[in-house]
């Protein structure tokens, strides 16, 4: 095994696996969700406080005409009584994997 090779092998061995980054984006995206979020939706899959015309995160994760590309755009743009929509991307993919962690896998 050349140096090149070995090298390539400890950085591969390095990186997370990725259901493990997949569970920590998801677990920053709860914690950005819960603090940008919560004003108005449910955004624990358990229930909680959150604006009765505001649809729950779990509820917006079961609907099956709702892609990523939609819950992204959903978590970036400007939507009723939204105050504070400075995003960033990697913000919103976090809170994008929230909301996909929460659909239930059949």
């Amino acid at each position: 095994m050349g140096p090149a090779i070995g090298i390539a092998a400890l950085v591969l061995l390095a990186l997370p696996a990725p259901a493990q980054a997949q569970r920590a984006t998801a677990a920053e995206g709860q914690r950005l969700a819960e603090r940008y979020c919560a004003r108005c939706h449910v955004v624990r899959p358990e229930g909680g406080a959150g604006w009765t015309d505001a649809p729950a995160f779990r509820d917006l994760a079961q609907d099956p005409r709702i892609s990523r590309p939609w819950m992204r755009q959903f978590v970036t743009k400007l939507h009723l009584h939204m105050l504070d929509t400075d995003r960033s991307p990697a913000e919103a993919d976090a809170i994008t994997a929230y909301l996909l962690s929460l659909r239930r896998q059949n």
